[in-house]
């Protein structure tokens, strides 16, 4: 159905709800070149709010001729009625019919439907080209003082012909149809033709004509004064029109570009909202609620500040689901709830600061804003949902591998201990000192691991600070082989650290750890009976110690993740938290220091510990 800014538009949409009975209907506006009052514009924002709020779907698009909008539309969508109010016939019907007149007669293979309004006037100038012909006081002012200037540079040029000055008077009549609007240039053409019979036409200052092809001239010249006039005008209007529709299409093309290129939600928001309030020459707000039932909060980046009146306005657009206006003193507000089908997550206003109420273009500008807003908020839903998903995988997975790895450390050691406790009352001498060493083993193993997690909770609290002091760099050797010694019996150890090498400055206690962790990693996942290989070196201004062995080495899939908590290369052998290369790098970097990782020619892996040499104040002396 057609609506139009009419006291009877409401009846209307109740009754082409009542004709479409559940089936899917349009409530189309005709928005042409006329401007509508404020109780107009409010009468056809109730309309178009009842008419969604009884299941149509809103339709609003321009025209210079209402019927041939709404037949455009019709066509469109495929629609089979049309539906349309009409006041008592006009008179002279025959040579100005009524929009429900002209679909009567263009629409053919549609119903169309005229139901009967109430005649008052809002309701027949609802249809008028403009709906307030009185209003442009300076273009009437601007008319009569180019008339006059003609007129008067008339009678002081010399004129043989009077047709001369009839054509400097229709080229201003269409000069003026560029500047003034439809109701003016009508009356500049009456004007003129006036001016001309009556200053210029023999007899002179007297509306008498004496030929018959005077007579002929003056009604030819207003015919063609008012024809070429009205064209320019409605050229004029059209080409508006289509400034109006590239203005949307770029406000639309350069929002979308803000809310893709931005880096993150805020910075999309406040872009979007920066490009509004140029757009819109107004104050913007969007207000977002956290959680659902929660309230709106104002987001930093808007520009307005709400008053109690557009608060309750706000509060209507979220709760109602509808566009809600407010009010005050001078100044209009407009808010447009975000995606009311999906729960409404937020509102988006507009607040001018004039008395002319927005356009049917510009709010509908403002609700191609919210829903962009709104695709915009449940894509930030969407995106914090699934790194919420992603997280708490990651943390079962942890936690899996967590509880895998320390149920199998402990049950182990413990094991042993229990076993050997039982048997060691009734063992005879010699068993019980291997018993006793099978119970310092386990406690050992036991030790280690609770270091571990302890150091693990210790460096992502940032708890572990080290204490940097001068110490020996063979002495860190050597007690990280003492540490480890119960895991590497068995092997060959090489160790190769040169005789003048100085003392270095590290925290002693972090670096040995670190060095054991590299000694029992080499020991539990090479083959038994391998060599490994401690050696330090100075490497620029760097001590390094390097730990090799000639085990198979990291797999490629690992090398992404060696020194991430619970990485573990062979997931199939038992034994091993996964800590050791992330706790290594902790103790490490803590000290600014680094460890990298390497295959070793003729296979095996190379891990190296970085720290720097800290010369900048000398030794102790020995």
């Amino acid at each position: 159905m057609g609506i139009a800014a009419s006291p009877s538009a409401t009846a209307l949409v109740r009754a082409a709800s009542d004709l479409a009975d559940g089936a899917p209907w349009f409530a189309v506006h005709v928005e042409t070149a006329e401007w509508h009052s404020t109780a107009a514009q409010r009468l056809l924002d109730e309309s178009l709010t009842r008419a969604r709020e009884l299941g149509a779907e809103i339709v609003i698009t321009r025209d210079l001729d209402v019927s041939a909008g709404l037949l455009r539309v019709a066509h469109d969508q495929a629609v089979t009625h049309l539906v349309v109010g009409e006041t008592r016939p006009r008179r002279l019907g025959w040579l100005r019919p009524t929009p429900g007149g002209r679909l009567v007669a263009h629409g053919g293979g549609f119903a169309v439907q005229v139901l009967p309004t109430t005649g008052s006037p809002l309701a027949r100038s609802a249809w008028s080209f403009s709906a307030d012909p009185t209003g442009h006081g300076s273009e009437y002012a601007l008319v009569l003082v180019v008339v006059a200037a003609i007129t008067t540079a008339g009678l002081a040029l010399p004129m043989n012909s009077h047709v001369s000055i009839g054509l400097v008077y229709l080229l201003a009549v269409i000069v003026l149809s560029l500047r003034v609007g439809r109701w003016p240039v009508m009356f500049a053409g009456m004007l003129s033709a006036l001016a001309w019979l009556y200053v210029f036409i023999p007899p002179r200052f007297s509306f008498t004509l004496e030929r018959p092809e005077d007579a002929l001239l003056v009604g030819t010249y207003f015919v063609v004064a008012l024809v070429a006039g009205q064209l320019t005008a409605r050229i004029r209007a059209q080409a508006e029109n289509e400034r109006q529709r590239e203005e949307r299409a770029t406000a639309l093309l350069q929002l979308t570009r803000v809310l893709t290129e931005a880096g993150s939600f805020d910075e999309a928001v406040a872009g979007a909202l920066r490009q509004a309030d140029s757009l819109f020459g107004a104050r913007c707000l969007l207000a977002l609620a956290r959680s659902p039932g929660e309230p709106l909060v104002r987001h930093p980046a808007s520009s307005l500040e709400l008053d109690a009146t557009e608060l309750t306005a706000v509060e209507t657009a979220r709760h109602e689901g509808r566009n809600a206006a407010a009010a005050t003193v001078g100044e209009a507000g407009f808010f447009v709830p975000l995606r009311p089908d999906r729960g409404t997550a937020g509102v988006f206003g507009v607040k001018t600061s004039h008395d002319r109420p927005l356009g049917l273009a510009q709010r509908d500008l403002i609700e191609a804003f919210a829903r962009q807003f709104g695709l915009l908020v449940e894509r930030e839903h969407l995106r914090a949902a699934s790194e919420r998903e992603k997280l708490l995988a990651e943390s079962e997975k942890l936690h899996r591998a967590l509880l895998d790895s320390v149920s199998h450390e402990l049950r182990t050691p413990l094991a042993v201990i229990g076993a050997a406790a039982d048997e060691l009352s009734d063992a005879a001498a010699p068993l019980r000192a291997e018993l006793l060493d099978e119970i310092r083993l386990a406690a050992h193993r036991l030790n280690r691991l609770v270091r571990n997690l302890l150091d693990q909770t210790r460096l992502e609290s940032g708890a572990l600070k080290p204490r940097v002091d001068w110490c020996d760099a063979r002495d860190l050797v050597n007690a990280a082989v003492e540490s480890t010694g119960d895991a590497l019996a068995g092997r060959p150890l090489e160790i190769d650290v040169p005789d003048d090498l100085l003392p270095i400055r590290a925290d002693f206690a972090l670096t040995e750890h670190a060095l054991a962790n590299l000694l029992l990693n080499a020991a539990l996942h090479t083959p038994a009976e391998s060599p490994v290989a401690v050696s330090v070196r100075i490497e620029r201004e760097n001590i390094c110690f390097a730990v090799a062995d000639r085990g198979p080495g990291f797999p490629p899939s690992m090398r992404n993740r060696l020194f991430k908590k619970f990485a573990r290369g062979h997931a199939d052998r038992p034994g091993g938290l996964g800590l050791g290369l992330s706790i290594v790098r902790g103790l490490i970097t803590t000290q600014g220091g680094d460890v990298t990782v390497a295959g070793r020619a003729g296979g095996g892996s190379v891990v190296t510990i970085f720290l720097p040499l800290g010369r900048a104040s000398q030794p102790p002396s020995a």
